[in-house]
């Protein structure tokens, strides 16, 4: 794997393989990171759960600590 394509590969996958993959992949930018948060909880339920996919320096655990 390429890391310099991953992203694009993401991107890519999530557009073409989930219900609504590009609601997923064009975020609002106006939303904050708890923002964005909070719409992806909305959506989650015990079987549909949150993965988080990080890039290097990312930590969402304030994020969810706030969110819980």
């Amino acid at each position: 794997m390429r890391p310099d394509r991953v992203t694009t590969a993401l991107n890519n996958f999530i557009r073409h393989s989930l219900p609504r993959g590009g609601d997923f992949v064009d975020c609002d930018a106006a939303l904050s990171s708890i923002g964005v948060l909070e719409m992806a909880y909305l959506d989650s339920s015990s079987v549909t759960p949150m993965f988080f996919i990080l890039s290097a320096g990312a930590n969402p655990v304030k994020d969810v600590e706030s969110l819980c």
